[in-house]
């Protein structure tokens, strides 16, 4: 045990005498010099368990996720040995308090979210193109080239929208009122001055005005269902067009998490990386090609 922390070398020699096998101490002894070469590394200076915060805990976490790609049963053993460690310590009375206790494991098995395949999309957009509605047809491109929750598209001012001839952008106010700008390719941008040149010229500055005012979150799923009816699929919903332009970024566009991320307004990256889990189809079709 030389060369590791006294406080961890303390900790190991407590599981030995509790009847722990050499294997288990071994494992916690492997994860917890992880973890502290990881806070190191992170801060530029030596491991002290008083300074250890849970958001420290936290950003370990999404580290095994996003960045090593760690499998859901690694991360949670590894943040099992760290809670059990600063357990041993608030016992001893050596931390006040165990930073890792309410930081929650990894949801093994998480499926991958609802995305539609390349074909799919162009049926829908097909189906948006063909429309004599203008507004609708700036729903459906809006939440398909954005990634935008219906709930962001509702609450879009006029003043939210800037268009040119060669670029746009919008200005997304999302979860928790953080602040986004998403940019908006050629199809969106024309599509939206079809819309800006429809709408009816009324006092109300919300980008999206139906005939009752202004469009509501219900609205745009009853907008989405019909398209999707006549594109002959089934159980679409804005949020399925969210996850769709998630996975066409990090699939077709060769995007990275963090750039994901910014666009969909993610607080953590562990909700971006779940579109890099292959869906069952995915998983067939691999299968299948080795027969």
């Amino acid at each position: 045990m030389t060369g590791i922390h006294p406080m961890v070398e303390a900790f190991l020699e407590d599981l030995a005498r509790a009847g722990r096998s050499p294997r288990t101490i071994e494992g916690y002894r492997k994860d917890l010099i992880d973890f502290i070469a990881w806070i190191e590394g992170r801060y530029g200076e030596a491991f002290d368990p008083k300074a250890v915060l849970p958001e420290d805990l936290r950003d370990y976490r999404q580290h095994l996720l996003a960045v090593r790609r760690a499998a859901p049963s690694t991360v949670n053993r590894r943040l099992a040995a760290i809670r059990s460690f600063f357990a041993f310590l608030a016992a001893r009375g050596e931390i006040s308090s165990n930073p890792a206790a309410r930081i929650p494991d990894v949801r093994a098995g998480r499926a991958a979210p609802k995305a539609l395949s390349e074909a799919e999309l162009r049926r829908l957009l097909r189906e948006a193109r063909r429309s004599f509605n203008p507004l609708h047809r700036a729903v459906i491109f809006l939440l398909a080239h954005t990634g935008l929750r219906a709930s962001e598209l509702c609450a879009l001012r006029l003043a939210d929208l800037v268009l040119s001839e060669r670029k746009g952008k919008l200005t997304v106010r999302g979860k928790g009122e953080k602040i986004r700008e998403i940019p908006l390719n050629a199809e969106v941008r024309e599509a939206l001055r079809g819309w800006l040149s429809a709408r009816p010229a009324v006092p109300d500055d919300h980008l999206f005005i139906g005939r009752r005012g202004p469009l509501t979150p219900s609205g745009v799923w009853r907008i989405v269902a019909e398209y999707a009816r006549k594109a002959g699929l089934e159980d679409v919903h804005p949020h399925v067009l969210r996850h769709t332009f998630a996975t066409r970024l990090l699939r077709e566009a060769g995007a990275d998490l963090v750039t994901v991320a910014e666009l969909l307004g993610h607080e953590s990256l562990n909700t971006t990386a779940r579109y890099t889990r292959p869906s069952e189809k995915d998983l067939r079709a691999v299968v299948e090609r080795l027969g």
